[in-house]
């Protein structure tokens, strides 16, 4: 896989975790029985994604450092 490829497959995965986090939050509007569960999911999710943008841009900078 190259690098272009690994990065496009980041950017995916990160609109994914957003997508599914926002829906997260609709669901536990809609059921209150859940909704603390819910909540704490979309939250560990929205920390993957900022975890995954902060590997990317480490990851550029050495790719950049080593040219």
């Amino acid at each position: 896989m190259t690098h272009f490829e690994l990065v496009r497959r980041v950017r995916h995965t990160k609109a994914f975790l957003i997508i599914a986090a926002i829906e997260l939050r609709r669901i536990a509007e809609r059921a209150p029985e859940i909704e603390v569960e819910l909540r704490h999911v979309a939250r560990q999710l929205e920390a993957e994604v900022e975890d995954l943008a902060r590997d990317d841009t480490e990851s550029s900078s050495a790719i950049r450092a080593a040219r």
